[in-house]
């Protein structure tokens, strides 16, 4: 499962826009590109689990978000005014930059702040992406935990651990 997932993200994390992400705070303790990463490993962990009742795409919940926080400021000191209401407009024009969007991809970065979006996801690729980023969001804020295996994975695939930590 492991490898799907960094075949999956690989080309994006390789990405030097999606790369730049780690200069950027994002929730307490965490940087953008390691929120997206555990965003992405989640969803993809929670999506597997689902996939033998419903069909979902694994790619998409992977690519999307890994890309739903692609926005280069610091939300609590600069960007636009509603930046809540705002960044994932942000997010979707600076992912089109880098790739090609599949619809459930485009529909991901667009609602993954449902209900604040009102329109509510499309897909149920969306919908837990959406459900996952709310989850992963407030955790930061409610309880300091030591790292998640997804830390160690990300690690691993930089080349900055060995297999045996994991």
């Amino acid at each position: 499962m492991e490898t799907e997932f960094l075949q999956t993200a690989a080309p994006l994390l390789e990405n030097p826009t999606v790369q730049a992400l780690s200069r950027y705070n994002h929730h307490r303790g965490k940087t953008r590109l390691e929120h997206v990463q555990e965003v992405a490993w989640t969803s993809f962990l929670i999506g597997k689990r689902f996939s033998k009742r419903i069909v979902l795409d694994s790619r998409a919940i992977i690519r999307g978000a890994l890309l739903h926080d692609l926005f280069f400021y610091d939300w609590l000191h600069e960007g636009p005014r509603l930046h809540g209401l705002r960044h994932h407009n942000i997010a979707l024009k600076n992912a089109r930059k880098i790739i090609s969007l599949s619809k459930i991809e485009e529909d991901i970065i667009k609602k993954h702040i449902w209900p604040l979006t009102v329109i509510p996801p499309i897909y149920p690729e969306s919908f837990l992406v959406a459900m996952v980023d709310t989850y992963c969001s407030s955790k930061d804020y409610i309880v300091c935990r030591k790292p998640e295996k997804y830390s160690i994975l990300f690690k691993k695939y930089m080349g900055e651990t060995d297999i045996q930590d994991i």
